[in-house]
This record gives structure tokens, C-alpha cells and sequence, in this order.
């Protein structure tokens, strides 16, 4: 008998990357019209996930053994709070953690945001995220941060606020920690990432005279998501990242009503174009595949790994080009992920044995 095989790339990526995250985009409505949305999400939007579906996503995400983690998003999932509430107690109920983004703009008096938490942290959230920056600011007072912040804490919730940051920004992680009174606290994590130039903040660079000048802290490197999460979009389209830019066709591997998110995932593992993903970015390798170009694609043409991927994935003969591409270094793909679980299980022995 001949040499056993090595692990497969689906293998591989289970081991490297498992799938951990389920995020469900319960709706792209939303009452706010942030200028920097990846959705360009508002109240005309349509479109929600049922009940059904939220229960048939987490049923097929929690047989995955590595799922700790249901993150229902938006738009602003509290436009459906009851529908929230029922499938934070499913996840629950199977022993998951749970987590919800928000504008908080439900919170207009301590009161309200105590009624609207306290159901859900009843139901069994774990975890809370708020959203909240310059474009938020135009809709949202910084009294409503307060109020769910403040309950939030009271309710035993782990709570984070987002701040999303471009060049020029006002309102930053470190002001908006000072201004609400939690500088020396770190029960609550006040932290900021940088836009990308996708969904209405696309449009919004697309009409300016000046192009916007990307923000220093810009991330250009490897996808920490692709493969770990999955997305469920608000129709039950399956995409196996985070999915924080415009539903591109072209990035759904599958649907929760067709071959489920199990077979979806399995085969976006295999896939050779999402593994190059998650080991050089798409950035990168936009750069590598337009080289050669009359006008090649550079990484400063990039504020962050969702515009690029946003361009890759909305255009179907670059898309096709990365493809073909990606399949010539399947190979290369393999032995590098192969290395690195190596390297990840000597790591893990090493722990083990201390």
C-alpha cells in the first residue's frame, strides 16, 4: 500500500480556520442614512429574514462543531425586536453565545433602552455592539449611546461600541470614551475601524470633486473572516465571510433553503480563490493579477480589504481573471495552508505540554 494522502484543502482550512461565527442580516432597513453605509441601507429597503429562517440558520450553523457565536446585524436588526428575541433564545437554547449590532436608536431615555435590553438579555444575550461615529451622529444624540451603554452594563451584557473613523473624523474611539465617561474603564470595550468605500460611501467618493484621501490606519492585508463567519443575508443567501459590503451575486456560495450552510462552507474551503483570501487578501492580490496592466490596480487604490473585494466580486471579468488565476496556485495555496497547520498543531502540543 502506498503513502496515505495529506489532508485535503477543505481539511486544512477546517483545522486553520474553522467556522465560528453565524452573522444573520436580519433586515437593510434601517431609520438612520449613514454617508459611510456598506448597504446603503434606509427605511425603502426591503426584505427580512423570518423567524423560520433565523431558526433554520442557526439549526445548520450549530452543526458545526467550532460555532460558538449567532450575530444578528443589520441594517438595524431592532427594527424586528420579537423576531431577535425568539432566535437569541434558539442559540441560547443550543448553548451559543449571542451578540447584536445597533445604532441604539431605541434608546432615547434610560428607561426605554432598560424596557428594550432587558427583554433581550431575557431571552439570553450575551453580547451587545453599538455603532456609533460621525455619520451616526447625524441621527442618532450621544445621550441614546448612553442610555444602552449604561443598562446594558447594569443588565450583566458585555458591551462594545464601534466607531467607524475616515480622515478627518471628529468623533474617534478616544473621544467618544472620554465623553462618556469611561476613560480607566475597560469593562467597556470603546474601539474604531476604518471605513471602507463601499455601498453609499462608494457614491458618495464617486461624486466628489477631490478623492477622499484614504485614513493612515487603512487595513490591506489578509481577511480575518473569510471562511470563520458566514453571513446570511436578509433573502437567506449564504457568503462566507463577514459579508460587511454590498451583496454581490457573485460572493454567495449557496442559500439556507438549497444545499444548507454545512455543504456551502465545505465548498467554499475547497475553494481555491477564497483560500488566497485568507492568506494575502484581496488587495494583494488584485495587485499580483492586474500587474501587467496598462494601468495596474496598487494597494493605495484601496481604503480596506472590503473595497477591493467589493470591486472583485461586482465585476465579472476581473472576477474571472482572479479565478483562473487562483487555480494556477492551487497547489502553492495547499502547501503553504499545510505549513501552517503544522505549525498551528506544534503550537497546540507545545501549550499542552507546559
Amino acid at each position: 500500500m502506498g503513502p496515505s494522502a495529506g489532508p485535503s484543502g477543505t481539511e486544512v482550512r477546517q483545522v486553520l480556520n474553522p467556522l465560528k461565527t453565524l452573522v444573520l442580516n436580519v433586515t437593510l432597513q434601517c431609520p438612520l442614512r449613514c454617508a459611510h453605509c456598506c448597504f446603503s441601507s434606509d427605511m425603502f429597503k426591503g426584505g427580512c429574514l423570518s423567524a423560520a429562517d433565523v431558526e433554520l440558520a442557526i439549526t445548520q450553523a450549530s452543526r458545526t462543531p467550532a460555532l460558538d457565536t449567532v450575530c444578528f446585524v443589520g441594517g438595524d436588526p431592532l427594527l424586528h425586536p420579537a423576531l431577535v428575541a425568539d432566535g437569541i433564545a434558539f442559540a441560547a437554547s443550543l448553548g451559543l453565545k449571542t451578540s447584536i449590532t445597533t445604532s441604539a436608536f431605541w434608546a432615547k431615555s434610560p428607561e426605554k433602552a432598560r424596557s428594550v435590553l432587558g427583554d433581550l438579555r431575557a431571552a439570553g444575550l450575551t453580547d451587545l455592539t453599538i455603532s456609533y461615529d460621525d455619520a451616526h451622529a447625524a441621527f442618532v444624540r450621544e445621550s441614546y449611546i448612553a442610555n444602552a451603554v449604561s443598562e446594558a452594563r447594569a443588565l450583566g451584557i458585555t458591551v462594545r461600541v464601534a466607531v467607524v473613523v475616515e480622515t478627518g473624523s471628529i468623533i474617534t474611539a478616544d473621544s467618544l470614551r472620554k465623553s462618556l465617561g469611561l476613560e480607566g474603564d475597560r469593562s467597556v470595550k470603546v474601539y474604531q475601524t476604518v471605513a471602507n468605500s463601499t455601498g453609499r460611501a462608494a457614491e458618495t467618493a464617486a461624486g466628489a470633486v477631490d478623492r477622499p484621501v484614504a485614513h493612515p490606519d487603512a487595513y490591506r492585508g489578509p481577511c480575518q473572516s473569510v471562511l470563520n463567519t458566514v453571513e446570511i443575508d436578509h433573502e437567506g443567501g449564504i457568503r462566507p465571510c463577514c459579508g460587511v459590503l454590498p451583496h454581490h451575486d457573485a460572493l454567495a456560495i449557496g442559500h439556507i433553503h438549497g444545499n444548507g450552510i454545512g455543504e456551502a462552507i465545505s465548498a467554499a474551503a475547497a475553494d481555491p480563490l477564497f483560500r488566497w483570501i485568507s492568506l494575502e487578501g484581496p488587495v494583494a492580490i488584485l495587485a499580483q493579477v492586474t500587474a501587467e496592466d496598462e494601468t495596474p490596480l496598487r494597494r493605495e487604490d484601496f481604503d480596506g480589504i472590503c473595497t477591493a473585494c467589493d470591486l472583485l466580486f461586482g465585476n465579472a471579468a476581473l472576477l474571472a481573471r482572479v479565478r483562473a488565476a487562483a487555480e494556477l496556485r492551487r497547489e502553492r495555496i495547499g502547501h503553504i495552508e499545510s505549513l501552517l497547520m503544522r505549525v498551528a498543531q506544534g503550537q497546540r502540543e507545545m501549550v499542552a505540554a507546559e
